[in-house]
Parts: structure tokens; sequence; C-alpha cells
């Protein structure tokens, strides 16, 4: 099946699977195409992979901490890459003095709170 290429498509990065399927559910809730992935790792394969394709992403959403390479990591590393892509990352925990370059909300976050900060609003309700 062809993707449409004018809904936003987000890759959400979290090793919680219970909490990173929950907030996907709310996403495509939301009218947004969303890809899961549970390692920092794997998630820029993936961008690496699909970059400059009609599989690309627009936005990244990630946790602040997981196994291996945090979110803070990822973030750098899309940056550098695909300065084009935001990224949020998501906390249960409060930092201070985080540099600027970061964008963070803390858990448990609304939907409407997430989507407005990556400039979003609901693309289309599904179950209208």
């Amino acid at each position: 099946m062809k993707r449409d290429q004018t809904v936003p498509r987000i890759l959400l990065v979290d090793d919680d699977v219970h909490f990173r399927h929950s907030l996907a559910i709310g996403m495509e809730l939301a009218g947004l195409q969303v890809v899961e992935l549970a390692e920092g790792l794997r998630a820029l394969e993936f961008l690496l992979g699909n970059q400059g394709t009609t599989s690309g992403v627009a936005y990244v959403v990630v946790d602040a901490r997981m196994p291996g390479l945090d979110g803070f990591w990822l973030s750098d590393q899309i940056h550098d890459l695909y300065p084009n892509i935001r990224v949020l990352i998501l906390s249960a925990h409060r930092y201070h003095d985080l540099p600027e370059r970061y964008t963070l909300l803390e858990k448990p976050v609304k939907m409407d709170r997430l989507l407005a900060e990556l400039g979003l609003s609901v693309v289309k309700n599904q179950n209208a």
C-alpha cells in the first residue's frame, strides 16, 4: 500500500512497549502515521535507510532514558545528519540546565501538548 505523503510521519522511539504503543495509538487517532521502535540504534538505522524516500519521517519523538543509546544521543545524531527533522524528547525525570538544542516534555504528556510542541494539529480524526 502506498503511503499518503500529505500525512506527517513520526518516528516514535521508546523502550517501554506499553507507553510507546499507547502514544502511537493517540497519534494515529490524530491522523498521523507512526513508526514504532524500541531502541535508539534501530531508530538511527531506520532513518539512514529511509530518509529521502517516501518512507521518510518529519518528526522524531524519543524517550530520554533507554538502555544503550539514550534519547539525547539520538537527538544529537539526528540534528547532525538531518537538521530538518524536529526531535522531541520525553522523560519521566526532570532535567535542569539542558542545552537549548533539546526540546523536552515530561511524561505523562497530553496529546494536544505533544502535537503543539511539534507544531502540528490534529490532521483528521479517523473515528469521526
